[in-house]
Formats: C-alpha cells, structure tokens, sequence
C-alpha cells in the first residue's frame, strides 16, 4: 500500500511539472492590450523601478543630517612613563633646587556618550537636493523608456500584421501562379507557346514561394521579439486576432501627437546641473555644529576598573564649532567654474534636442500624411490590378488573350503587390512612433 502512495505521489508531481513546463497561448487582440503588457512585464521596467527605488533610499539617506548622531565610547590608558614636569623647588619647602614632578595616574579610563548636530550645514542641505532631483530623473528616465518601449512594440507588432496579411495575399497568389504555371506547360505540349513563357510562369511562382518564405520569417521574427519586450516565456505562443484595416490606418488624427518624453530627461538634467552648481558653491558657506559629551573617567595606580561612584568622575561638556573656509588654493572656484560649465552644457543639450525634437515632429506628420496618401493609391492600384488579372485570366481561359500578354498582367499584379505593401508597412512605422507618443 505505501508503495501504491509513493507511485501515485510521483505520478502527481510529474504531471504538475508537465503542466508547468506546457507552453501557453496569449491571445492578443489590439495594440492597447500590447502597450499595457509590455509596461507591465518589460523586464527592463523592472530595472527601472528598482533604480527609482533605489534613488529613494539614497534620498532617506541624505536627510541624516537633520538628526543628531550619537555614538558611544570607551577608551582605556596605560601611561606606561608619565610626563616629566619641572617645578621650582621652593614649591616644596627647597627653594634654588628644580624638582622634577611627574602628574597623572598610571591607568586612565574613560567611556560616555558623543552625540553632535550639525546646525547650519549648507552641503549636507544641496547634497539631499541633488538626491531628490536623482529620483525625479529617475522617474522621467523611466517615462522617457516607456515612449521607446511603446514606439518598438507598436512597430514590432504592425510587422506581424503586414507579415500575417502577405501570406494571406500570397497563398490566393500562389493559387494563381500554380494555375498559370500548369496552363502554360499545357500549351507548350500544344505546341502554342513556347519555352520562354513556361520558365517566366515558374520565375513567378519561384518569387511567391520566395515572398511568402520572407514574410514567414517577418512573422517569425516580429513574434520572437515581442516575446522579449513582453516579458513572456520564450515557449509561450502568440496569437493575432486583429488585422490590418486600410481605411482605419490612414484616418488616425495627427493632431494630438503628444510630448516628446526624452526631452523631460534634458530639462530634469539641466535642474540636476543648477542644484549641483549651487552645492559647490556652498562650500565657501560656514558650516556651525554643537558636540555635546556625557561620560566619566577614572584614575587608578594599578591595573583594573571599577564602576563605583566614588572612581568614576564626572567629565562632561558642551563645543560648538564654527567652520569658515578662508583659502583652499583656488580648488574651490575651479570646481565652481565647472559645475557652472556642466549647466551650460546640460542647457545646451536641452536646446538642441528641444529643436530637433521640432523639427522631427514637423517632419513625422509630413511624413505620415505623405505615406497615407501613397498607401491610398497604391492600395486602389493593386485592387485594380487584381480586377484586371481576373479578367484576364477569363480571356486567357477563352482564348481572345495571349500567354505572354497575360504573364506581364500577372507581373504588374506582383508589382503593385510588393508597392502597397511597401508603402504600407512605412505608413505603419510612423504611426507606431506618433501612437507611443499620445
């Protein structure tokens, strides 16, 4: 019997571990559904949120100084020669002789409590500032990852739709090319066209299989991708049940492209820059601090220690000290001068992204205005052109039309095949960029 629990215990843990390792499905049906999964699970989001959390601790760290510190102390002395003193010897009844005195106990304790605070502190007060503003960039960084991250994915995914709708496009081609090819063989043995015409109908179908294999690939690739930015398992599968609507994809409002976040991280360094140029500057500041002991000595001729109030002797006392720097061979204001060239550089660096972050901008509607308007016609196009090679292939079929006539047809077909999706798969890499931004 307990053989019997044992073998059935295994089989058990055998099939929770099957059903562990079993890979899933996520069924993803729009690009909403992909932001929020790859803002969820990105493992490099969660990178970032440890660095926010991080710079929080590290800004609970510099606000130390608003509290006082307290250690406590003990310190044992063995004086093993004390200090020779000359005195006067008419200090002891033998005056115009020098005696030689010697002061103090062999074995000198002494333990209590330190406990300082730093009153006016001025570093201490920017350094805590820098800490903070180190959160805020934390955080803009984190915001600024999230539009890239938003911008790959939404590519990452329209790639994986264009793939999906050319194989759909290209098994009805192949379709064709293979009815093309067998009737062009046909009539050779017919002896009414010739060799040349067969081989063009095989090079035609050669460039679907072709066409299809790369857009497997496309697909294959798009997938394994966009498993790494969603953080899922690389066994995990998954599955598109949106596909690509023309009409919808060319109507999107460019108006509300929204605030390039990288710039925030620019201006967050620009702020960072002025807190730290103001820190420097603090070093010329006084700084005042009060220390204040509580403990107690003891003095004893031969080696030992006793708590007992009669030995221990009161030693307490108050300091405040006042530092002012006077003269730190120009360290000081050359350190200065450069914190104050690092916020000019940091400014600079704000303007320049904030101009071209402009000029993008201009250039990304312009761009996606222009593609909606090639994707449009080129789109119309290969409707026509597939009206043309059905009627076509109905005149081949009744004899009016000539085999190479109804090739160039076919090949016009694949040509403006190949144009709309082009077009089409630029028209969605900019729309990809204008959607991470809104």
């Amino acid at each position: 019997m307990r053989q019997l629990y044992i073998v059935l215990t295994l089989l058990f843990i055998t099939r929770i571990a099957a059903a562990q390792d079993k890979p899933g499905v996520m069924q993803i049906n729009s690009l909403t559904q992909v932001f929020n999964t790859a803002i969820q699970h990105n493992p490099t989001q969660a990178v970032y949120q440890l660095q926010i959390k991080q710079a929080r601790y590290n800004y609970e760290a510099s606000k130390g100084f608003i509290y006082p510190n307290a250690s406590a102390n003990f310190n044992a002395t063995d004086n093993l020669h004390l200090a020779v003193t000359p005195i006067p010897g008419i200090l002891i009844g033998q005056p115009g002789t020098t005696f030689y005195a010697q002061f103090g106990k062999k074995y000198t304790y002494n333990t209590g409590v330190t406990i300082g605070q730093d009153l006016v502190d001025w570093q201490s007060i920017f350094q805590s500032e820098i800490a903070k503003s180190n959160i805020a960039l934390n955080q803009v960084q984190q915001d600024s990852y999230i539009q890239s991250l938003k911008e790959q994915v939404a590519k990452l995914y329209f790639s994986v739709l264009i793939a999906k709708s050319s194989l759909r496009i290209s098994k009805q081609d192949s379709i064709y090319a293979d009815s093309l090819l067998t009737l062009s063989k046909q009539r050779l043995q017919q002896g009414v066209t010739d060799a040349i015409a067969v081989n063009q109908a095989s090079i035609n179908y050669n460039n679907i299989l072709q066409s299809i294999a790369l857009s497997h690939q496309l697909y294959d690739q798009g997938v394994e991708n966009l498993k790494i930015l969603l953080g899922t398992k690389p066994t995990d599968d998954l599955a598109f049940s949106e596909n690509i609507e023309l009409n919808q994809v060319t109507a999107d409002d460019v108006s509300k492209l929204g605030k390039d976040r990288s710039l925030d991280v620019y201006m967050q360094q620009v702020l960072l820059a002025d807190i730290q140029r103001k820190s420097q500057r603090s070093v010329a500041y006084p700084k005042l601090s009060a220390t204040v002991f509580l403990g107690a000595q003891e003095f004893r001729d031969g080696f030992g220690f006793s708590i007992d109030n009669n030995a221990l002797l009161g030693y307490r006392y108050i300091g405040l000290n006042l530092s002012v720097p006077i003269f730190t061979g120009f360290t000081n204001s050359n350190k200065y001068q450069s914190a104050v060239v690092q916020k000019q550089i940091a400014e600079t660096q704000y303007n320049n992204a904030l101009q071209q972050s402009e000029i993008n901008d201009r250039l990304l509607v312009k761009n996606f205005t222009n593609y909606a308007g090639a994707v449009t016609a080129s789109g119309n196009s290969f409707k026509l052109y597939g009206n043309n090679l059905q009627l076509n292939k109905q005149k081949y079929q009744e004899g009016i039309l000539a085999m190479d006539a109804y090739l160039r047809v076919f090949q016009d077909y694949l040509t403006s095949e190949n144009a709309y999706l082009n077009n089409l798969s630029q028209l969605l890499s900019t729309r990809a960029t204008i959607l991470s931004r809104q």
